[in-house]
């Protein structure tokens, strides 16, 4: 089956977007696992904020 560009492109932003969203499901695994051991706060909260944003960054791309 041969696709035209238009399906090839969003075939490829469908995976691009899947990868996307596996990396920040497990930068959420790891700070979920450290939460209750970290005690640097500020530096949780700060990875937090910065996954926050990455997480809507993602979300308005797809």
């Amino acid at each position: 089956m041969v696709l035209d560009t238009g399906q090839e492109w969003h075939a490829l932003t469908d995976v691009s977007a899947l990868r996307d969203r596996g990396t920040l499901l497990s930068r959420l695994a790891v700070l979920a696992d450290d939460v209750l051991d970290r005690t640097d706060l500020e530096d949780l909260l700060l990875e937090l904020r910065r996954l926050m944003i990455d997480v809507d960054r993602h979300l308005q791309e797809v």
